[in-house]
């Protein structure tokens, strides 16, 4: 498994939650209760995390920056 910047992190996760999305309208439009409801799981456990990701990528920007900044003063 290769890895991936933090911010391809986030678009992936924004793009399975459009699926995601997709998928849930037709499964309801079918009356699949079923995968409704496992489609609908998934999604909440994606719930917040673009945004957890968009907070973590500020703080390893600040973090770097920080760095940076007393590199220069010593």
């Amino acid at each position: 498994m290769s890895s991936m910047n933090i911010s391809d992190a986030q678009c992936h996760v924004e793009q399975a939650q459009a699926v995601l999305s997709v998928w849930l309208e037709v499964a309801s439009a079918s009356g699949d209760d079923r995968q409704f409801k496992m489609i609908s799981s998934l999604m909440s456990l994606l719930e917040g995390v673009p945004e957890t990701i968009q907070d973590a990528e500020g703080v390893l920007h600040d973090m770097t920056m920080t760095n940076y900044k007393a590199g220069k003063n010593e």
